[in-house]
C-alpha cells in the first residue's frame, strides 16, 4: 500500500498532475490543481477520491469529488476560472518534465 510505505519513511513521493488519457484525465487534472490553491491540504483528499472513480470525469463526477471533500462548489468554480492561466502552465510544466526524463505513464518510480 503506498500510503504505508510513505509513511514508513521508505521512499519521498511527489504528486504532479500529468494528464495522459485524454480530455477526462485534462479535466480532473486542472480539477485537482483548483482543490489545491484553495487548500493546498483537501488536494491529497481530491487524489484518492479521484483514484478510487472508475468511470470517465466529466463536470457532474468532478463536482461530486469536490462536494465530498469539502469543497464548496462555487469556490471551486472561482479557483478553476482565476488561476485557469497557472494551472494550464503547471500541467504544461509536467509534461515538458515527463518529455525530459522519459516518464510515459503513472504512477512512474524514479531511481
Amino acid at each position: 500500500d503506498m500510503k504505508q510505505i510513505v509513511q514508513d519513511g521508505k521512499v519521498h513521493v511527489i504528486f504532479r498532475d500529468f494528464p495522459i488519457l485524454g480530455e477526462s484525465s485534462l479535466k480532473a487534472a486542472k480539477a485537482a490543481l483548483a482543490v489545491y490553491m484553495i487548500n493546498p491540504n483537501k488536494y491529497i483528499d481530491f487524489y484518492f477520491a479521484a483514484l478510487n472513480h472508475k468511470q470517465q470525469f466529466n463536470d457532474e463526477s468532478i463536482l461530486s469529488i469536490i462536494k465530498s471533500i469539502g469543497i464548496a462548489e462555487e469556490d471551486f468554480k472561482v479557483s478553476l476560472a482565476k488561476n485557469a492561466d497557472a494551472i494550464d502552465k503547471m500541467i504544461q510544466s509536467t509534461r515538458e518534465l515527463a518529455q525530459n526524463i522519459n516518464i510515459r505513464g503513472t504512477p512512474a518510480v524514479l531511481p
